[in-house]
């Protein structure tokens, strides 16, 4: 008889708390991460700046490797000024290799930034205490991914 109060006790208090729990609980909203960056024009416009510069890169090594090649043909007796050549040809690779780092890690950081302001900015409007990623939630959530998307892109 006891242990039939106990348990109804614990129960009891048990469904106090989750009541109270879910009053209290967080609001959840989602975004989709993969949809955000295909339709968000920064990023889109990053990732068509990143393959013409990319390909400039191997343009660029292209014509250094040849350079070279054609100067040990030249010179085959005096591989001094070739290997001079390649010295320095890789050197001012380096540098554009070091510049194309440079800007990209820039871009990231911006696109980041804006990404972070606009999800913060819609989870407020629609009063979202944690914004997941649409991969983690099985069901329920609030979908931010639109206003994100509206505001990232009329953010310009």
């Amino acid at each position: 008889m006891t242990n039939k109060l106990i348990a109804g006790a614990l129960g009891a208090v048990l469904a106090t708390t989750m009541s109270v729990s879910a009053a209290f609980a967080d609001a959840i909203g989602y975004v989709d991460f993969e949809k955000l960056m295909g339709e968000y024009d920064n990023a889109q416009s990053f990732l068509a700046d990143s393959k013409v510069r990319e390909a400039e890169l191997r343009k660029l090594q292209a014509d250094y490797v040849k350079q070279i090649e054609e100067t040990r043909k030249a010179n085959p007796k005096n591989p001094v000024s070739a290997n001079q050549l390649e010295k320095s040809l890789n050197d001012q690779l380096s540098v554009k290799v070091r510049e194309y780092r440079d800007w990209s890690t820039s871009q990231q950081k911006t696109i980041d930034n804006n990404l972070q302001t606009a999800v913060k900015a819609a989870a407020t409007q629609k009063q979202v205490d944690v914004v997941l990623s649409s991969q983690a939630i099985f069901e329920g959530g609030t979908d931010l991914t639109n206003e994100v998307l509206a505001r990232l892109n009329t953010a310009q």
